[in-house]
C-alpha cells in the first residue's frame, strides 16, 4: 500500500484552469500563539477556520503542502446531501433521535456550502440544479423507490423520475429510473478550497503552508503543535488531515484506510454532441457499487469517475471501462480522447461513517470522511468550531467516539482489492441484465 503523504501527483490542470490562484504563503518559522491551531487545510479545517475566525478568535492553521493539495483539491465535486448509506442505515446505527439529527445535518448540507461560497463570493462554478441518481438494478431501483419516500417523509425536494422524464434529464435511454434531488449541486472542487482558503486569510487567520506538523504536545494549559522549524502554541487543536495523516497521534493514521479515488477528463465535446447530455446540468451517479460518476463541464469536457488500482499510485486507469461506459450512456459521442486523468487519495473507515474524536480535553480530531468530503467535511469543521465555542448545541449531529486502529487495515490491500474485483463483476452482471430497458418491470 503506497503512503498518500509521499504521492506527488500534480493538481489537475482541469481544475487548476478553473480556480483561483494558489495562496503562496510561506512555512512556519518560529513560535506563534493562537487560541486555535490547526493541521489540515482541506474543507474540514478551513470550515473550521472560518467559522471560528468569523467570531472573532485568533486561529492559525498549518499546511503540509499547499492549501487544497490533498484530497479537497481532487474530488469529483458532487455536493451531496447523503452519507454513503441512506437514512434507514443512518438510523439503525446511531438510532432514533440521533439518526434525524445525522439525516437532517446532511440533508442542509448542500445549503450550508452554498452558504459559505455566497458569504465570501467564492467563484467555483457551483451549478445549484440538484442530482441525478439512476438505478442499475431491479435492486437500485428498490432502493431508490425507498430512498424518495424516506427523504419525502422528511420534506425533502426529491422525485422518483420514471423512463421518459429520466430520458429527457440524462439525455440518453440508458437507465428506467432515476431519482432528482433537488438539494444537492456540483463545483470545482479546488477553486472551492482555495477560495475557502482566501476568505480565512481575510478573516485574519495565519495560514502557514508547507509546515508538515511533526508532533503535538501538552504544554500547561495549551497545546503546541510543532513542526521542523517552528511552533504554535494554543488553547484548542483540530487534526484534519484526512488520507494525508502522518503518525503525529498515537493510531490516528491506522484508524482508517487510505483509497485511491481516479478521474478522467475529455477533450471538449462539440456542441450538437454535448447538447443533449445531462442538459439540466446535473451531475449523475447510478446505483452500482463501483465509480458511477459523470458530468459534463462548462467547457464541454466529459467529467467521469473511473476505476484504477486502489492502493498504488502507479497503476494505470481503467480508460477502456470508462470509454465504455460513456459510449452505452450516450453512443452519439463517435470520437471520445481522454485528455487528463488524476487521482486524489480518500480516508475511508470500515463503515464509511466519518469519525469526530475528542483525543484529549480540547484536541480534537475530523477523520474519515469516505468519500463525502465536501459537504460532510464542511459541516465537520463547523461542528468542531461549535463545540470548541460551546455554541449552537442544538444543531450538534456528530457523535464523539474514541480513536480506535482499524483492524483491518494490515491486510487492506488484498482484502479489499479481492473485494472490489467481485464488486465489477457483480455490477456488470447486474447492468447488463437490466439498463437500458424501457419498461423496469419486465424483469
Amino acid at each position: 500500500m503506497d503512503d498518500p503523504r509521499f504521492d506527488a501527483s500534480p493538481l489537475p490542470a482541469t481544475y487548476v484552469r478553473q480556480s483561483p490562484p494558489p495562496l503562496g504563503l510561506p512555512a512556519l518559522s518560529g513560535d506563534l500563539r493562537a487560541d486555535v491551531a490547526i493541521v489540515g487545510g482541506g474543507y474540514t479545517g478551513l470550515a473550521a477556520a472560518l467559522h471560528l475566525a468569523e467570531r472573532g478568535t485568533r486561529v492559525a492553521l498549518l499546511e503540509g503542502h499547499e492549501i487544497g493539495w490533498g484530497g479537497s483539491g481532487r474530488a469529483f465535486g458532487q455536493v451531496v446531501p447523503y452519507a454513503k448509506h441512506d437514512g434507514w442505515h443512518i438510523l439503525e446505527t446511531f438510532g432514533d433521535a440521533a439518526g434525524e439529527r445525522m439525516i437532517a445535518a446532511l440533508g442542509a448540507g448542500p445549503d450550508v456550502v452554498f452558504g459559505l461560497i455566497d458569504r465570501y463570493g467564492i467563484k467555483c462554478a457551483d451549478r445549484r440544479v440538484g442530482l441525478l441518481f439512476a438505478a442499475h438494478s431491479p435492486a437500485g431501483r428498490a432502493t431508490l423507490e425507498r430512498r424518495v419516500e424516506f427523504q419525502r417523509k422528511r420534506g425533502a425536494p426529491i422525485e422518483l423520475l420514471d423512463a421518459t422524464a429520466t430520458e429527457r434529464a440524462v439525455g440518453s435511454p440508458y437507465y428506467a429510473t432515476t431519482v432528482l434531488d433537488r438539494r444537492g449541486g456540483s463545483l470545482t472542487p479546488l477553486a472551492l478550497v482555495r477560495g475557502m482558503g482566501w476568505a480565512a486569510k481575510g478573516l485574519g487567520v495565519d495560514i502557514r503552508e508547507h509546515s508538515p506538523v511533526r508532533q503535538i504536545v501538552r504544554h500547561g494549559k495549551a497545546w503546541r503543535v510543532v513542526t521542523a522549524d517552528g511552533a504554535v502554541e494554543a488553547g484548542s487543536v483540530l487534526v484534519a488531515t484526512g488520507a494525508y495523516s502522518n503518525d503525529l497521534w498515537p493510531n490516528l493514521r491506522q484508524s482508517f484506510i487510505p483509497m485511491r479515488a481516479v478521474q478522467l477528463v475529455s477533450t471538449p465535446l462539440s456542441a450538437n454532441v454535448r447538447g443533449p447530455i445531462l442538459p439540466g446540468g446535473q451531475s449523475l451517479t447510478d446505483t452500482r457499487r463501483l465509480y458511477s460518476g459523470v458530468r459534463l463541464l462548462d467547457d464541454g469536457r466529459l467529467h467521469v469517475s473511473a476505476d484504477g488500482p486502489a492502493f498504488a499510485t502507479g497503476g494505470s486507469v481503467f480508460r477502456g471501462k470508462a470509454e465504455r461506459r460513456v459510449r452505452s450512456l450516450f453512443p452519439q459521442i463517435a470520437s471520445l480522447e481522454w485528455e487528463e486523468a488524476w487521482s486524489g487519495w480518500v480516508d475511508v473507515t470500515t463503515d464509511q461513517y466519518p469519525r469526530l474524536h475528542e483525543l484529549e480535553p480540547g484536541l480534537w480530531a475530523a477523520m474519515g470522511l469516505s468519500g463525502r468530503g465536501i459537504a460532510w467535511g464542511v459541516l465537520l469543521g463547523r461542528e468542531v468550531a461549535w463545540r470548541m465555542m460551546d455554541m449552537a448545541r442544538d444543531q450538534w449531529f456528530m457523535p464523539v467516539t474514541p480513536l480506535r486502529r482499524a483492524a483491518v487495515r494490515p491486510y487492506a490491500a488484498p482484502l479489499v482489492g479481492a473485494l472490489m474485483a467481485y464488486y465489477r463483476v457483480l455490477d456488470r452482471f447486474e447492468i447488463s441484465g437490466y439498463v437500458g430497458r424501457r419498461n423496469p418491470d419486465n424483469r
